[in-house]
């Protein structure tokens, strides 16, 4: 007979508290929808008022009752009048009053003409851009609505609403001064169902989500249960596979009971030392290897306590040595004195530039004057040379003379002889 089938605590909980937490989590997330909808709707009415009526606060009246005559004035260019100052000087401010509260339509328009009402200023720029005296046709309620602003100075805000050239707009309206002080037109801001719809968006979103943390919440609860003993046991055992496979990054620290936290300080002191050790390692195989490159390098370019000869005269010999220890940097610098060497053969004339050419680094050139015994030296630093009647310290540019009979120099045991022929 198969064994039967059983359901573990956690299962058990979620299988009893899960379809309650869910109708709760749904109730929730329409009262906070609803809540957001009128708090967005509310903001969006706000920012609407509070944009028309500062730019009916901020147009000059002398200068709207001008453009007003303008837009009343069939005659009139349109274009033209836009550019002139009195134009540039108020919509400039209502452009960016628009950005800034990023609104769809910000304007300014007076009752009457061919049809509804007569845009004055537009402060929308591209294709919907609105020219001054272009007449359009309003819903009846707004229609009403502007009639109550001229009327008695309030402000209109409207709710959603279709326009047959604009689409679904959210519009107010706010009253706009003559230079006689009277209303002779009204300021409005619109904005686009669509900017609306996108917080109305979030809202929904908003609201998915705390219904969400609802459930989550309940998992979380029931997880409670199994997380003190279970999750840390199993998060070991994933450490010390993952360190077995190689990768050496330290245990994870996370709550957990007493003798948890034991094993895991434990695995990780064993992480350390494994992964010391391998570094280590590391670092000697390549310290290894780097030293035979340098011995095998080092066997092919030869001795890099090398004197190299550069030129030799019945006058004049020069002498480079090296003056930096036995390395792999000295004996390459010896290979390239005994290039500069054969270069110099060919071409004497390079004699003259010896000092640029010469490694001055790692070596030092000696100029020994057979006729006057004098010796000098061409270097980067002073140079001690010893003798047999004892030491010669030289500076760059300095010179000294060498006692008759004495053919061999010595520097940090690197001879140096004065009569040798150079190689040809």
């Amino acid at each position: 007979m198969p064994p039967k089938k059983t359901i573990g605590i956690p299962g058990l909980l979620l299988r009893t508290f899960l379809p309650l937490v869910v109708v709760v989590a749904i109730l929730l997330a329409a009262i906070v929808y609803n809540a957001l909808y009128a708090i967005t709707l509310k903001g969006f009415d706000d920012r609407l008022i509070a944009a028309s009526a500062l730019t009916g606060a901020l147009i000059d009246p002398a200068d709207h009752d001008r453009l007003i005559r303008a837009a009343t004035d069939s005659k009139s260019d349109a274009e033209k009048a836009e550019q002139e100052r009195p134009y540039r000087r108020n919509v400039e401010p209502m452009q960016r009053i628009r950005d800034q509260l990023g609104l769809t339509y910000i304007y300014t328009q007076i009752a009457g003409g061919p049809e509804d009402v007569l845009y004055v200023l537009d402060g929308t720029e591209g294709d919907d851009h609105t020219l001054i005296g272009s007449p359009d046709s309003l819903p009846a309620e707004t229609v009403a609505g502007l009639r109550r602003v001229q009327q008695s100075g309030s402000i209109h805000i409207s709710p959603v609403e279709y326009q047959e050239q604009w689409g679904l707009l959210k519009t107010a309206a706010a009253p706009v001064y003559g230079a006689d002080g009277r209303i002779t037109g009204t300021a409005g801001a619109d904005v686009n169902v669509s900017v609306i719809q996108i917080a109305t968006q979030n809202a929904l979103f908003q609201s998915a989500m705390i219904g969400l943390a609802s459930i989550l919440a309940c998992l979380f609860v029931t997880l409670q249960i199994v997380r003190r003993v279970a999750r840390p046991i199993e998060r070991l055992t994933q450490d010390a596979l993952r360190i077995a496979a190689g990768d050496h990054s330290p245990p994870a620290a996370i709550r957990s009971p007493r003798e948890a936290r034991a094993l895991r300080d434990a695995l990780d002191r064993l992480n350390a030392h494994v992964a010391g050790a391998q570094d280590e390692a590391i670092i000697s195989a390549d310290r290894h290897r780097l030293a035979a490159s340098e011995r095998l390098l080092l066997s092919e370019t030869g001795d890099p306590e090398a004197v190299v000869v550069l030129a030799d005269s019945p006058a004049r010999r020069l002498i480079w040595i090296a003056t930096s220890g036995p390395s792999l940097a000295s004996a390459l610098a010896v290979r390239a004195m005994a290039e500069l060497r054969d270069r110099l053969v060919a071409r004497p004339a390079l004699l003259d530039h010896v000092e640029a050419l010469a490694d001055l680094d790692l070596g030092a050139c000696l100029v020994f004057d057979s006729a006057t015994r004098q010796l000098s030296l061409i270097a980067n630093a002073p140079l001690t040379i010893e003798t047999d009647s004892g030491a010669i310290r030289l500076s760059p540019g300095e010179t000294a003379h060498i006692p008759a009979g004495v053919k061999r120099l010595r520097h940090a045991h690197v001879a140096i002889d004065l009569e040798r022929e150079a190689p040809r």
